[in-house]
């Protein structure tokens, strides 16, 4: 008998989701007594609350209950890391936007008109709104933090150059199909049942569980699905499930919390923007010799996620560069913003950024290749990183080298040289970027999970795990690890909702972990079941056939069991199951999985934080109208690391929707706030982001698929996050092009490089040239 490979869909939850037939949070027909919630929020980003009278809502008819502050059964208290987050404040408000007030009704618009009747009466308090006021007023979460190695003093006495200077990153909006919600259910034991939009289901057990004085064990998370998150339904979602959670828990019938798109991104926090201030010694070849950079971020209210943000920032301030001597400070900036939350690379985008842009400085000032100096900088094989951390199978000048020769290097840039001298406002350039991009949590006790595992009598199994799927495909790769280790098909397993009974303390889904760790862990299991499976085989074989063999000779494969030199004689998948049931052996399996290999002293600053490393390069050709300031993607070529992919077309989806959310990033997505603290931009008309108008000519992606060392479940390496950096080319193309407009001046383009930001830049560039 010949092994075949399991033929796979690509997409697990695929036909359901085109089709318009899988099911969101809200998408179910409605409970019967349900009540629905709106709230009244801050108006102001810092102010006293004086007095609040509620009195009239009330008397609203179809309104069932105004809750505040004092009504919560437990603690008001809905931080993490830090207890510094109210679920609802009792005396002052610290962002535009801040729930104060919970309101419940018979349908929404009576909410709404309820909300009206309230009156508020605040004192208004100065307000920080960004990092430069925060670091003046030294307003700070917690302490700077640091990262050290080699001797940077010396460093820069052996620099043949120095250069100081400083660079913004932007913030960005998630912009997910699906906006924050949650449908609480009051149970009859004192117990509720939360379907929450939510990455951790384990932190919206404990919170709710705190906050409304019960136990964990009385709270109940369930997903089947998110409709998109990139980070913002890790922390956020907390704030609005625990509303809900405490709105049903006080009135004891169904409650449904669903934000409108412009409360959505009214409310909730974004990408952290940072304010990076360097100084980078380098020799006469652009290496560099001793780099200090002092990286602070914008938190806001809150510090929800904002210091391991911040250290991922600082663990990625080298990209994909050694450093021999190099000092990395972090400063976690306190302001009255929505507190701003993780997004798609959770730090190590801005951090990245921020070294690409020196690399591109180095460049400017020796005035030779932009690829070179990158060249002169990687990382070789062990070479240390500035927290100490071995980083292996370093091979970006591998990458970079295929990358030159797909897009014909030297020839593409003779060409956009030549475009540029025959084009008066139209310009092309050409941006390429690396990445060298971490995998675990850097909270070392997260790297941990489980999955479930029941195998039925006909050999149908259902599985479930700790991770959650939002379009990622979670449920597809960890699905396909069971299947090819039991040697079946992809379509006799369901996977099940992630589900705190079922999944308890299960790590967030995020830092591009979930496959990894719930693979791992659904692999465990698997092997639990399988040698069970074998021992049955092997009885089941002497029964039936005659046969006698040894358990190590047992193969799983095309939904049937064999011995691995008589192939003439199996059994079916599903006969096994069914025997081994009869056999009274144990069909259910639960595993565990913790990420081997990691630790880190956040004392010194030291250790390996992660697993492995994934690495990658892209090339972006982008034309320009100087004119109009709009920029149109030409050609995107991106060389990707992948060592063995489970699911190739699941890769590649990730690869292009994380390139263009760095693109957005990184050229048009601006969202500003006026000077009260208030976003300007709350729907997706004035809130610009990629679209499919936007693709370029030529987008073409290469995955190196290779054995690695150092990779994770069945050989394979994490894709969600690393790829959005490749979206920074498109940047650098940007400003390449308009350097063409005066070769002798520096570019000083804002990061995004909006229409405005562009056009701006290249009037300055033109009257610095005379014309």
């Amino acid at each position: 008998m010949t092994m075949e490979t399991i033929k796979i869909p690509y997409h697990l939850s695929g036909t359901a989701i085109v089709t318009g037939a899988a099911k969101f949070i809200g998408d179910e027909p409605k409970l019967e007594r349900i009540v629905y919630a709106k709230l009244l929020t801050s108006a102001f980003a810092h102010a006293k609350i004086l007095k609040i009278n509620i009195e009239e809502a009330k008397k609203v008819q179809g309104v069932v209950a105004v809750l505040t502050a004092k009504d919560i059964p437990g603690e008001n208290q809905i931080g993490h890391t830090i207890k510094d987050e109210p679920l609802l404040p009792e005396d002052e408000v610290m962002y535009v936007g801040q729930p104060l007030i919970l309101i419940l009704a018979e349908s929404k618009k009576i909410a709404e008109y309820a909300i009206k009747l309230i009156k508020v009466d605040y004192q208004e308090l100065p307000a920080i709104l960004t990092i430069p006021e925060a670091l003046k007023n030294n307003s700070l979460y917690v302490p700077e933090r640091k990262i050290e190695c080699g001797d940077i003093a010396e460093g820069f006495k052996k620099s043949d150059y120095i250069l100081e200077g400083e660079i913004t990153t932007g913030t960005q909006e998630h912009a997910y199909l699906e906006t924050q919600r949650c449908i609480a259910v009051p149970g009859d034991d004192n117990n509720i049942t939360l379907y929450s939009a939510t990455q951790s289901t384990a932190e919206i057990q404990e919170i709710a569980a705190r906050v409304l004085n019960i136990k964990s064990k009385d709270v109940v998370v369930d997903v089947k699905r998110l409709g998109g998150a990139f980070g913002g339904k890790e922390r956020s979602s907390t704030l609005f499930s625990c509303l809900a959670a405490f709105g049903a828990y006080k009135i004891k019938r169904p409650v449904e919390l669903i934000l409108s798109r412009s409360e959505d991104i009214a409310f909730t926090g974004k990408r952290h923007p940072f304010q990076a201030k360097y100084k980078v010694g380098f020799s006469k070849s652009g290496k560099i010799t001793a780099y200090d950079v002092h990286l602070s971020s914008n938190g806001g209210a809150f510090i929800d996620l904002s210091l391991p943000v911040l250290e991922r920032g600082m663990f990625h301030a080298d990209n994909t560069y050694y450093l021999p001597n190099a000092r990395i400070i972090g400063a976690a900036c306190k302001t009255n913003l929505p507190p701003n939350t993780a997004f798609r690379g959770f730090g190590a985008p801005q951090g990245i950024f921020v070294i690409e842009s020196v690399i591109e400085k180095i460049a400017e000032k020796l005035q030779i290749d932009y690829a070179k100096v990158r060249e002169v900088n990687f990382y070789g094989e062990k070479e240390l990183t500035p927290y100490g951390e071995t980083v292996n199978e370093a091979c970006s000048n591998e990458l970079l080298k295929e990358l030159k020769e797909k897009i014909h290097y030297e020839k593409l840039l003779s060409e956009i040289t030549e475009f540029n001298d025959n084009n008066k406002y139209i310009k092309r350039g050409l941006g390429i970027v690396p990445v060298k991009f971490g995998i675990s949590f850097t909270f070392t006790s997260l790297n941990q999970g489980t999955a479930l595992i029941w195998i039925y009598p006909d050999g149908s199994i259902s599985m479930s795990h700790g991770g959650i799927e939002m379009g990622q495909e979670i449920n597809t790769k960890v699905a396909q690890v069971v299947a090819k280790e039991l040697g079946i098909s992809i379509d006799k397993i369901r996977v099940e909702s992630s589900n705190t009974q079922r999944n308890g303390n299960a790590s967030p889904t995020a830092a591009s972990s979930g496959s990894d760790i719930n693979g791992n862990a659904a692999l465990n299991a698997a092997k639990q079941l399988k040698e069970r499976l074998t021992v049955s085989a092997v009885k089941m074989f002497q029964e039936k056939y005659k046969l006698k063999g040894k358990e190590s000779e047992i193969i799983f494969a095309d939904n049937k069991i064999f011995y691995k030199n008589n192939s003439e004689f199996s059994l079916d998948f599903s006969e096994l199951a069914h025997y081994t049931y009869l056999e009274r052996l144990n069909l259910g399996a639960q595993g565990y999985y913790k990420t081997p290999e990691i630790y880190f002293d956040r004392e010194t600053m030291k250790g390996s934080p992660f697993y492995y490393f994934v690495y990658g390069v892209a090339a972006s050709v982008v034309e320009v109208d100087i004119l109009t300031g709009a920029n149109k993607l030409i050609e995107v070529h991106i060389v990707h690391d992948a060592a063995q992919t489970l699911n190739k077309e699941v890769d590649l989806g990730q690869i292009t929707g994380a390139f263009f959310q760095g693109y957005g990033y990184s050229t048009m997505e601006d969202i500003n706030y006026d000077a009260k603290g208030k976003y300007l931009a709350t729907t997706l008309s004035t809130y610009k982001i990629p679209t499919i108008c936007d693709l370029p000519e030529i987008f073409d992606i290469k995955m190196i698929e290779c054995k690695r060392e150092h990779a994770s479940v069945m050989g394979s390496k994490a894709i969600g996050e690393p790829p959005l950096v490749y979206g920074f080319s498109t940047y650098f193309a940007i400003k390449h092009a308009l350097a063409s407009l005066n070769s002798q001046a520096q570019v000083d383009l804002p990061m995004p490089a909006t229409a405005e930001a562009i056009v701006m830049t290249a009037n300055k560039l033109i009257s610095i040239e005379g014309c």
